[in-house]
């Protein structure tokens, strides 16, 4: 492509998000940001967006890809009935659907994604090895276009260590269900070999688990890196996964729509740069990661009235996941960006741009790499 300077109205930049007024970014054949500066230039290799705001791509750190396959089943159901494994409706939709139309299904998902500007997708990948396998093949076609992390599991009978260092070759990471799925010796043996990768696991999504002490046994036994939703978890529990250094992944809507609790997104967001958010399953829930902000953001203020947590929100579908892909816009890093309409979505004259991006900031003009373009 060569060399291209960026125009917008707006920036966020660097680990704070700081927002910049008129700024041009220029960008070498390697799409290395080379230089920031300020005011706009005008040349045969420069795009402008006058009224565009540029900021980090997003990250969705928790979804279940597969459900895509058959969305809004089961409205009258419980979440046991819906997702509960290996029984639940759930895995009978997966017996009937042949691995390539559920290839497919995860595929239009990544699509999807893209066109939000999500760049990195977290997958709760179910169906044990070849459920994992089948994600790989995703990963393969997309590894140009999209950071897809693979967390999968084995199916109960599946567990031995041969299986689990085959696993371990496959899968970024191992994604629990519930503390109960496993033996304490399975916990341990998932801990042994997954050691190095992504260790997540659902916790206190219900009451009913967390007065069951999940949190303390997957501390103990598992130690985890990701903690997915703590819908029900206490303040001292939320303040004991910050000092562990614990990602903490909520995802309200899901929690709402499950009927399974609201979660303390004001005491998640608070000086916790491991706070992310997810939208969890694809049968039920819209994947636009910008729409989970917004109703963090609304909960938050429900929480803690006339707070402010949107920046720290913002950061959690974006730099906050820099672990997983999500990199500040700086000089030397690379330019994976998304732009967004200011001026008619009111943006550009909202007295605090924060919360205006969350809630304002759906339509997406440009992303650097043109995700929802290029994928195939």
């Amino acid at each position: 492509m060569g060399d291209i300077t960026i125009n917008v109205r707006i920036a966020l930049l660097g680990e704070d998000l700081e927002i910049n007024n008129d700024v041009h970014i220029q960008i070498d054949e390697d799409g290395i940001i080379q230089h920031i500066g300020k005011g706009h230039v005008s040349n045969s290799k420069s795009i402008s967006f006058n009224n565009g705001i540029l900021l980090p791509v997003f990250s969705n750190s928790h979804v279940h890809t597969g459900d895509f396959s058959f969305p809004e089943v089961g409205i009258r159901n419980t979440i046991k009935e819906l997702v509960g494994d290996p029984d639940s409706i759930k895995y009978k939709f997966y017996s009937k659907i042949d691995n390539s139309q559920l290839k497919d299904y995860i595929k239009q998902f990544m699509k999807l994604e893209a066109i939000f500007g999500i760049n990195s997708v977290l997958d709760f990948r179910e169906q044990g090895l070849e459920g994992s396998i089948l994600a790989n093949s995703v990963k393969e076609e997309y590894k140009d276009k999209i950071n897809y992390f693979i967390l999968g599991r084995l199916e109960k009978n599946q567990i031995t260590k041969e299986n689990l260092d085959t696993f371990s070759k496959i899968a970024d990471g191992y994604g629990i269900s519930s503390i109960s799925s496993y033996n304490f010796e399975e916990l341990k043996m998932i801990r042994q070999y997954f050691r190095n990768k992504i260790i997540a696991i659902h916790i206190s999504e219900t009451l009913k688990q967390n007065l069951q002490n999940d949190l303390e046994y997957a501390l103990e036994y598992l130690q985890p890196k990701m903690i997915i939703h703590g819908t029900n978890l206490s303040t001292d529990q939320i303040s004991e996964i910050k000092e562990k250094g614990i990602y903490l992944v909520a995802c309200p809507r899901s929690n709402l729509w499950f009927s399974t609790g609201i979660p303390k997104i004001s005491e998640m967001a608070k000086d916790n740069k491991k706070f992310l958010l997810g939208t969890d399953n694809a049968a039920w829930i819209n994947p636009n990661i910008l729409e989970e902000a917004e109703f963090a953001l609304l909960l938050s203020r429900l929480q803690e009235p006339q707070s402010d947590y949107s920046k720290e929100v913002l950061k959690a579908i974006t730099i906050n996941a820099e672990e997983f892909g999500i990199k500040p816009i700086k000089e030397g890093e690379k330019a994976i960006f998304n732009i967004i309409e200011g001026e008619n979505s009111g943006i550009l004259r909202a007295e605090n741009k924060y919360p205006a991006i969350i809630k304002r900031g759906k339509k997406i003009l440009f992303t650097y790499e043109e995700l929802s373009k290029n994928l195939d």
